[in-house]
């Protein structure tokens, strides 16, 4: 990426009308929300992303009756954004940059922090308060956990090589090695199952050093196929220099021909190949939607873990008097 360019970001063709195929080398230069009620638009749509429930006229679209709240102006959502109409960017998923300048940026756009921060001078050495940028829940959370995704937040999650620590068409080394970081951090569980299943260790020689021996033995496969996977989707994002689904049919040849190849079995590895490619489409599209990886913000509008504006209703209980006597 040269000096003053924007980074790759992922783009798909929007839907095109069904008088023009599939495969047909026409493009379509009409209106891109041709299924919409002359005269309305879809700014989802209109920006380039996938749009997977489409209104056919302005009474069944919830952005007619309910608009979106102009960029910068909101006061719940995220960044002055409409957590209602954009997604959760709060959270990392594909967003390229390092993490810690995204934890940066997601922190010192918090209400929190700014309400802090209008109040008090805080010093450049502060380690950071605990937010909550969503203001969706009760729970802060600390500053070098915001944007991550993991289930179970801990501190060794972040080490070693990201995905997306730089747009997919930068740094094809280290995403293969993200890849097969992932994919090593999933085999640890697995070879305790595959212990266990298989009995491949007996219970009398099971021991921290005969494990760590059988996921050595179980490690080169796995490992390799991610780094392929990884390597390969970056370097065909990189030479194309196009971060869309097509990517994934030359990932999924070189996770084919990697599985084939160590497995001497061509039908092991067809069947991988295939696999990869529709799993690779699903993750693709997955991006370029209304939600991305990210997903939306949640909303507790009528009750969640911690209650809602009407979870009061709930707790009514008939004509029952509250007691007043005082012991």
């Amino acid at each position: 990426m040269g000096h003053g360019e924007e980074p790759l970001t992922a783009t798909y063709k929007t839907q095109r009308p069904p008088w023009i195929g599939l495969w047909s080398d026409r493009e379509y230069k009409g209106r891109a929300d041709w299924w919409k009620e002359p005269g309305l638009e879809d700014s989802v749509t209109r920006s380039g992303k996938l749009r997977l429930y489409r209104a056919r006229f302005r009474e069944e679209d919830p952005d007619w009756y309910d608009p979106k709240v102009k960029d910068g102006e909101s006061l719940a959502g995220p960044f002055g954004l409409d957590s209602k109409k954009t997604k959760n960017l709060t959270k990392k998923g594909d967003q390229p940059g390092e993490l810690s300048e995204f934890q940066n940026k997601v922190y010192e756009g918090s209400h929190q922090f700014k309400a802090i921060a209008e109040k008090f001078g805080i010093s450049k050495e502060h380690p950071g308060l605990s937010v909550s940028p969503t203001l969706s829940d009760n729970m802060l959370t600390p500053k070098d956990e915001l944007g991550r995704n993991a289930v179970l937040p801990n501190s060794w999650y972040p080490a070693g090589p990201r995905f997306f620590d730089s747009p997919l068409n930068e740094g094809s080394f280290w995403k293969g090695l993200a890849a097969a970081k992932y994919a090593g951090i999933l085999l640890a569980p697995y070879t305790m199952l595959e212990i266990r299943a298989l009995n491949t260790v007996s219970v009398s020689e099971f021991s921290p050093r005969t494990y760590m021996k059988r996921y050595l033995q179980l490690a080169p496969f796995p490992l390799a196929v991610a780094f392929a996977w990884g390597f390969s989707l970056s370097a065909a994002s990189s030479i194309r220099h196009k971060d869309d689904v097509h990517n994934h049919w030359f990932a999924s040849v070189a996770v084919g021909s990697t599985v084939a190849t160590m497995k001497s079995n061509v039908a092991l590895g067809t069947t991988a190949a295939i696999f990869t490619a529709i799993l690779g489409a699903f993750w693709q599209y997955q991006r370029h939607s209304e939600t991305g990886l990210q997903g939306m913000t949640a909303h507790p509008q009528s009750a969640g873990i911690w209650g809602g504006p009407l979870l009061w209703q709930k707790m009514q209980l008939g004509n029952a008097d509250v007691p007043t006597t005082r012991y």
